[in-house]
Formats: structure tokens, sequence, C-alpha cells
């Protein structure tokens, strides 16, 4: 079940966000969740309203204005090794859509499965991974 929020400046077209769209969830499906789990929303800001440090944590060379800050919402206990393997994948799946690995930044957020509900009132069924 993760929850990507990413949050970019406003710079971005339809078609950009629709392949950044796609090769997100390419990683997401690499990282062993169910195909159909497709839960993404892309906040785009202006200039003043996006602001970060271009070289920290001590980067090679400054990010861009493609810079990406992806936020993941997982399942509470979700295992770091499976995080990690997430990371990967978004950097190797949005690098294939040409995003540069110095211009994503990624962030894990955890929240209890009993915490929220998919709709109709329904809360989440237990983790199935692949």
């Amino acid at each position: 079940m993760p929850l990507f929020t990413v949050t970019m400046k406003s710079n971005r077209s339809t078609n950009e966000k629709d392949r950044l769209s796609r090769a997100i969830h390419a990683a997401s499906i690499a990282a062993g969740y169910p195909e159909d789990d497709l839960f993404q929303r892309f906040l785009s800001l202006g200039p003043s309203d996006f602001r970060v440090d271009l070289y920290y944590p001590a980067l090679p060379k400054p990010r861009t204005d493609q810079m990406l800050m992806i936020e993941v919402l997982v399942s509470s206990g979700t295992d770091t090794n499976r995080k990690k393997g997430l990371v990967a994948a978004l950097v190797e799946k949005l690098g294939e859509a040409g995003i540069d690995p110095n211009d994503i930044m990624v962030f894990f957020l955890e929240t209890d499965r009993a915490s929220g509900s998919f709709g109709g009132g329904q809360f989440a069924p237990p983790v199935a991974f692949a």
C-alpha cells in the first residue's frame, strides 16, 4: 500500500507527470507491491514555495529544477530492506525516465493499517507481498 506523494516545481507538463507516474509505479511493482496497488499524488509548487539546499548532504553536484521530493506512506513495521529495495527501484526507474539520481529524495512515513480506509468504510486487508 505505498502512497506516493511527489512534490516538485510547477514546471512539469502532464506528459512528464504521466512518465513519472509510470516510473514510480514500475518501481513499486519491482519492489514487490501488487500491480493494482496504485496510489499517487503530485504536488506542483511555485519556486517561492519549494525551497531546498542544493547540495545537502554533501552531494557531488547541485540539484536541478527537476528535483523530486518523494514521500512514501507505508504500513507500520515495513522492513528496512524492503524500503531500501523500493528506493533502489525508484532511482533505477526514474533514471530510465530521465531523472538524475541526484534529484531524487525519498522519505518514508509509516501508519498502522487500522488508521485508514481505502474506501467504502473498509479498512485495508493484511499485507501480502509477492
